[in-house]
């Protein structure tokens, strides 16, 4: 019996694998057709891999399924998801998002030789010193930002500055010491960036700018306008947080102050050395955003089986990787069936929401596509009633985003 058994399970599986037409098993099965953008993508099913590639086509069991997508190319992110396989056809399509690169920036070119230094003067008399007073605890360290490095500027150890288009934190104490790869008083923390200062609403920010805001260093991945960084915003990247200041210790008693002594003459300054040459440019990245364009709507919707327009995004010419999500509600006492797309075309998903009275079931809907546009194009989400008898489904809450990139590969 249990050798019989095994045999089952091992044709059940091998039924799964092959795509055994729907015909030969309508009431328990439904057809799910997966294309991608890249094609020639890997598609498993509930964690067994199908042996197809995109556009494909396979038999799969009535129900909810995790269907994951990807390519074998460290330049592209897998995409994983539930999709709800009903009786007959079923479309999926995915588009795959680019993962983002930077090209190395040049090496660093020689410094000029140092001028002489001259002579100090002669210091004055010290004072005496004050008692010292008791140490407070140690504060956890946390980052000082200083902006632009400065020869002249006593730093600190966890003090940061930029120079020579990288960010930097110093890992002791140390004046006229210039951050640099050989440095050790220095350690890099980013590179090819471009300080921009203080976060501002009205400036228009490019990819690689760095900004700081409410004490932490950010930078930009897309270019955006009036979007302040937050770490749930998707168009910054954090780069250093503010640490916590650690509490402070009690001060000791202040010492006697000393007589100042006579100030010593200035020596003359050396003269300034050549400046070296500049290193050649880095090879661009490729992949690179050039702008995000993004939209939301907090309007409920009620959904009718025509389709309702629930978000929209205005776009100029270009090439574009495009997602939407939306949030669909049943408030009804029966099930109720729903689809939303974009108006590109070429990504639908289909959910059922059960039904359970007032404040009913609520679903996440995503929906993804990428497109070329040769003039301005309004992008739409949409989302459709597939039920006449169910009028108690409604939308809200719907985000678009498109972004531009400058290649595909």
């Amino acid at each position: 019996m249990q050798t019989r058994m095994r045999g089952c399970k091992a044709i059940a599986v091998a039924l799964f694998l092959l795509g055994v037409p729907a015909a030969l098993h309508a009431d328990t099965n439904g057809v799910l057709k997966v294309t991608s953008f890249p094609s020639g993508a890997n598609v498993s099913v509930d964690g067994i891999d199908t042996g197809k590639v995109t556009p494909m086509n396979i038999s799969v069991a009535v129900g909810t399924h995790t269907v994951v997508v990807s390519i074998p190319d460290p330049r592209w992110n897998p995409d994983s998801r539930l999709f709800t396989v009903v009786a007959g056809n079923n479309d999926l399509s995915v588009n795959l998002l680019p993962i983002l690169t930077t090209g190395p920036i040049g090496p660093q070119g020689p410094k000029g030789d140092p001028g002489p230094i001259g002579p100090p003067g002669a210091p004055g008399a010290p004072g005496v010193p004050g008692a010292t007073g008791p140490a407070g605890p140690q504060g956890s360290p946390g980052i000082n930002n200083q902006g632009a490095w400065h020869s002249t500027t006593a730093y600190k150890q966890n003090d940061a500055v930029f120079d020579a288009g990288s960010y930097w934190i110093a890992t002791a104490s140390n004046t006229s010491s210039e951050p640099s790869p050989t440095n050790t008083n220095w350690e890099i923390m980013a590179t090819g960036i471009n300080n921009r200062g203080a976060w501002q609403s009205a400036l228009a920010y490019n990819a690689n700018d760095a900004v700081t805001d409410a004490g932490s260093l950010w930078l930009a991945l897309v270019g955006n306008t009036n979007s302040e960084p937050s770490p749930s915003n998707f168009l910054w990247l954090l780069l250093a947080a503010q640490g916590a200041a650690g509490p402070a210790g009690a001060p000791g008693a202040p010492g006697a102050p000393g007589a100042t002594g006579a100030t010593g003459s200035t020596g003359p300054t050396g003269p300034t050395g050549l400046t070296g040459p500049a290193g050649p440019t880095g090879p661009a990245g490729s992949n690179a955003i050039s702008h995000a364009f993004m939209a939301r709507s907090t309007v409920a919707l009620s959904l009718t089986f025509q389709g309702i327009d629930v978000v929209s995004v205005i776009v100029p010419p270009g090439t574009y990787v495009i997602w939407g999500k939306t949030w669909l509600q049943n408030i009804g006492a029966g099930p109720g069936p729903a689809s939303c797309t974009l108006s590109t075309g070429s990504d639908v998903t289909r959910v059922s929401l059960s039904g359970t009275g007032l404040g009913g079931d609520r679903l996440s809907v995503s929906v993804q596509d990428s497109a070329v546009f040769s003039q301005i194009t309004t992008i739409i989400v949409s989302c459709r009633n597939d039920d006449l008898a169910n009028h108690s489904l409604y939308a809200n809450d719907g985000v678009l985003t498109a972004l531009a990139v400058d290649n595909l590969n």
